[in-house]
């Protein structure tokens, strides 16, 4: 009876009329059979793989490290461990040049306080040039209270908005106030020598 664990010899092809190959050379006695690992294939040049560190695998055959990045636990020379790579940003920050990160809120534009600024702008432009800039500075006024209840962190703009507005609704009455005692004299001056 044969055993099954033996390797089956393997047949040659060429072989003619029934002959039977030469048999294998047998191995010492001393030798389990077992057949030795073949070397590790060589990196390549400028690649050595990473010296695995305590606790850590060796990468995957085949698995080079993107340029510039070191595996994951080492750290930099000359760097502190824990301490974020130049350029990096810290934990749990945003990378820059990116969105903000998911589940957080952007922060609103305060678009009421910037209309506020605009608003009064706008009124003392207008109240300068024909004195009709009594609506956008009464706008620029209510804007700026609203904004002021309600976004708080545009300090700026609202207060800038109520103090133009202000001034707008203070030019327009002075302008016209100046108009009534113009038309006012034009009147009595053409009664005088009318008749």
């Amino acid at each position: 009876m044969t055993d099954p664990n033996t390797p089956a010899e393997p047949v040659d092809p060429n072989a003619q009329n029934g002959s039977v190959p030469p048999a294998a050379p047998q191995p010492p006695a001393g030798d389990t059979g077992a057949v030795p690992p073949p070397p590790p294939p060589a990196p390549d040049y400028g690649q050595q793989p990473p010296a695995p560190g305590y606790g850590q695998q060796p990468p995957a055959p085949g698995y080079q490290q993107p340029y510039g990045q070191q595996p994951y636990g080492q750290q930099p020379y000359g760097q502190q461990p824990g301490q974020p790579g130049y350029g990096q940003p810290a934990y749990g920050q945003p990378a820059p040049g990116y969105a903000q990160p998911y589940g957080q809120p952007a922060a609103k534009s305060p678009i009421l306080s910037i209309l506020s600024l605009v608003g009064g702008i706008v009124g003392i432009v207008l109240n300068l040039a024909w004195g009709i800039g009594f609506l956008f500075g009464i706008a620029a006024v209510v804007l700026g209270f609203i904004g002021r209840r309600k976004e708080p962190q545009a300090r700026g703009f609202w207060l800038t908005g109520i103090i133009l507005g202000f001034v707008s609704i203070a030019i327009a009455i002075i302008y016209w106030i100046f108009l009534a005692i113009i038309f006012a004299s034009l009147a009595t001056y053409g009664n005088n020598y009318g008749g």
